[in-house]
């Protein structure tokens, strides 16, 4: 093994057996500049590739998949299909959302392609899809993310190669779905709502409009962000939900529930006849940043942060203004399924199980009625014992 630089590149020499069992030297481009840098990883590169073959288990595809002598490799590795050949076939035939097409390319060009793309498809079973997410989740990746954004895209890809008769068995049957933290519902108390209203409304009154608007409507973010002044129906008191923005880009609502029309309370009407001064003009987006660009989560989030600090309150990630509409209207009393209808779920049983600890003392499914009946009877028992014997 060594490293050698050709002209101002590095490269790798090697001595592999073929598919066929012929020993056969490679010299393999890294494509880095030679700098002190590029030998190092480079160097650490040609180590991996010695322990691979002195423990019987190198794999030329996995270090060089667009190799020289990648070809000949891979036609002599089963069935002749890559996974990266697969898997631009499978996508080109799907009609998805554009947020959810550039999420799986995402996840490929970061995390697929690297780890498995130069695999044949014959060639991945359970323990190496097993093993692929173990590594992600070495990397620090949050379970949902894992199991929705990566794992889920691939075996999706896995399977309809096994339908096609392209492998034999699907190699995703034992992978089950990594147990997922949901977030803690953490809303705003009334109290800290009002000062942190107060506090935008004399030093940031564009956000203070916008945060009132969520805190009386419980939109999504990305809701938030796409709603435009079309939206805006002032006859009939409603905003009409339609659209959602997620990675720059609108498109439609999480589920067909979520497409809406919802109540605009007072503030609600108040807030935007105070931001139709800003952007009403434009003619598209009700929320603007500084710079008169529309809103992205990643900007929202810092930005929150700031607020927050502003106002001296414990930072909370802004799905929580979300999850504060609907707390304190459960609290207050409100009907459960007005609730339910202006968040967008499919059903009132999503809106009870979500914000269970919330209902309590609303519906008092504390014991507190059992409690006061049994008392009840047990002094009516009392008093008529009393009655009879007093006759007596």
């Amino acid at each position: 093994m060594a490293v050698r630089q050709i002209g101002r590149r590095l490269y790798i020499e090697f001595r592999c057996r073929r598919p066929d069992g012929r020993r056969v030297k490679c010299t393999e481009a890294t494509g880095l500049p030679a700098t002190k840098r590029n030998e190092e990883i480079t160097r650490a590169k040609d180590r991996a590739i010695t322990y691979e073959l002195k423990h019987g288990r190198f794999s030329y595809l996995h270090f060089f998949p667009h190799g020289s002598k990648a070809r000949i490799f891979r036609a002599q590795s089963g069935s002749g299909i890559t996974l990266a050949e697969w898997w631009d076939a499978w996508l080109a035939e799907k009609s998805l959302r554009r947020t959810t097409e550039r999420g799986w390319n995402s996840a490929w060009r970061k995390h697929i392609g690297p780890a498995l793309g130069h695999l044949n498809l014959s060639e991945i079973d359970a323990h190496q899809v097993l093993m692929f997410r173990r590594g992600l989740e070495a990397s620090g990746l949050a379970a949902s993310s894992i199991n929705d954004r990566i794992i889920k895209p691939l075996c999706m890809c896995l399977l309809l190669a096994q339908k096609r008769g392209l492998i034999s068995q699907y190699p995703c049957s034992e992978v089950r779905r990594l147990a997922e933290i949901r977030p803690e519902i953490e809303p705003f108390t009334p109290e800290e709502l009002s000062r942190f209203l107060a506090t935008l409304e004399a030093r940031r009154p564009m956000y203070h409009d916008m945060l009132t608007l969520w805190v009386y409507t419980g939109l999504r973010p990305g809701e938030l962000f796409a709603l435009k002044w079309r939206a805006v129906d002032w006859f009939n008191g409603k905003l009409l939900v339609r659209e959602t923005r997620t990675i720059g880009i609108d498109g439609p609502p999480k589920t067909a529930h979520s497409s809406r029309d919802m109540d605009m309370l007072p503030p609600v009407v108040a807030a935007l006849r105070r931001q139709e001064a800003r952007t009403g003009l434009q003619d598209g987006y009700v929320f603007l940043t500084e710079e008169g660009k529309p809103f992205s989560d990643a900007f929202f989030r810092k930005k929150f942060r700031v607020l927050t600090r502003l106002a001296s309150l414990k930072h909370r990630p802004p799905k929580q203004m979300r999850h504060t509409f609907a707390t304190l209207a459960i609290a207050a009393g409100e009907n459960i399924s007005w609730v339910s209808r202006m968040l967008g779920h499919s059903s009132v049983e999503i809106t009870l199980k979500r914000y269970n600890r919330f209902v309590p003392n609303l519906t008092r499914q504390d014991g507190s009625v059992l409690l006061k009946a049994l008392s009840g009877a047990q002094k009516g028992e009392n008093k008529a014992k009393v009655c009879a014997n007093s006759a007596k």
